[in-house]
């Protein structure tokens, strides 16, 4: 089984849509999922204009004619060649002229919404990490390595980690979060911990750019340049300007507070991505 993958993203490419230039599941983390589905082979297809000009007659013949394909699946609403002009119905006719057959897929939907890459990145922009894990079946996650930032949150008394390497991710939108966190790469054991994280410019001393910043719940150590996966589980609240230091502090430990409250009734759950990926595979009979 195979899985043809387009980069950058169509929607960068062809209408310069703000962050279409960054993705919910970068590259390599989409080889992993797959592989995990039992795919063997990833097509990664460089899209640029001259890419996306190709008429549909020859997308067909010399690029998967080319690929020796016996099948192709897709979903109800694809389009190909120039102008998107092409939809499955033109798919199968020119598929069975060279011997490829072709399945379409229904859409896959929750509480009669249909799922869609679109609307996650937007429950995620608005922060609605929730909203967003049940349309993914898992928690959106985001993996980065531990750097070093401005030590304000040991200073504050609530250590944090500055996740850097992140620049491929669609983010959430800014605000604090509960959420899990992998060291390393581990899902399991010691190596797995709740904590809050901040996502934002730290308005209160002036900050700038958009930061990762996460308070691991009960753990002490060093963890500067140790990778970490965190899924987000819950928005808290909104970030915040705060009139001192100390009104900051004051909340940050309410946050925490907040977090160690919904750990202990077992409100916060970190789900698996399996149990969805395996359903539309399954759906799509491969």
């Amino acid at each position: 089984m195979s899985v043809m993958l387009f980069y950058p993203h169509p929607e960068h490419v062809l209408l310069n849509r703000p962050g279409y230039d960054r993705w919910l599941t970068p590259f390599p983390e989409q080889c992993e999922l797959l592989a995990a589905l039992g795919v063997h082979r990833v097509y990664r297809v460089h899209f640029t204009p001259a890419y996306a000009a190709i008429s549909a007659e020859e997308f067909v013949r010399q690029h998967l004619a080319a690929m020796n394909l016996k099948t192709v699946v897709i979903g109800d609403d694809f389009r190909f060649g120039r102008g998107g002009a092409a939809g499955p119905a033109e798919l199968q006719r020119l598929c069975r002229d060279v011997g490829i057959s072709v399945q379409v897929v229904s859409p896959v939907r929750v509480q009669g919404a249909k799922v869609s890459s679109s609307q996650i990145r937007a429950h995620l922009e608005h922060g609605r990490v929730e909203a967003a894990e049940a349309l993914l079946g898992r928690p959106y996650a985001v993996s980065g390595v531990v750097v070093h930032g401005d030590a304000l949150g040991r200073k504050l008394g609530f250590p944090t980690a500055n996740l850097g390497g992140i620049e491929e991710y669609v983010l959430p939108g800014n605000g604090v979060y509960a959420v899990a966190v992998s060291v390393s790469g581990e899902e399991d054991g010691d190596n797995q911990w709740f904590g809050v994280l901040n996502a934002g410019r730290r308005p209160t001393v002036s900050g700038r750019d958009v930061r990762l910043e996460v308070h691991l719940l009960g753990f002490s150590g060093d963890l500067y340049g140790q990778r970490l996966r965190v899924s987000f589980l819950h928005r808290i609240r909104d970030e915040m300007r705060f009139a001192s230091v100390e009104e900051l502090k004051s909340q940050i430990g309410q946050d925490v507070r907040q977090v160690e409250e919904m750990v202990g009734n077992g409100e916060l759950v970190l789900t698996s991505a399996a149990p969805a990926l395996k359903s539309f595979v399954d759906r799509a009979g491969l």
